[in-house]
């Protein structure tokens, strides 16, 4: 699963957003760090070689002790920056 907006990010563009992992710090918070890539193109490439442009942001939100990846992707949709994401 992955989110597709163009989005920019230190003057580059990036299209494809995927979390590489939700953390929890206990009765704290949750994290999620997405992975955004300037296409799924280039994400692909990523499984060969470490060649590739990506770009790591973490986002944090209020602690909830079960949280999903699907649970995070959705969250993700709410903040201004994935508003109107699609679902790739």
């Amino acid at each position: 699963m992955a989110l597709k907006k163009d989005i920019e990010i230190q003057g580059l563009t990036f299209n494809y957003h995927r979390i590489a992992f939700v953390q929890s710090a206990t009765n704290s918070h949750n994290s999620i760090v997405v992975l955004s890539y300037p296409s799924q193109e280039v994400r692909e490439k990523e499984k060969t070689t470490l060649d590739i442009i990506r770009f790591a942001t973490t986002y944090e939100k209020d602690y909830c002790e079960i949280f999903s990846i699907e649970e995070a992707y959705e969250y993700l949709k709410t903040l201004k920056e994935f508003k109107d994401a699609v679902d790739i």
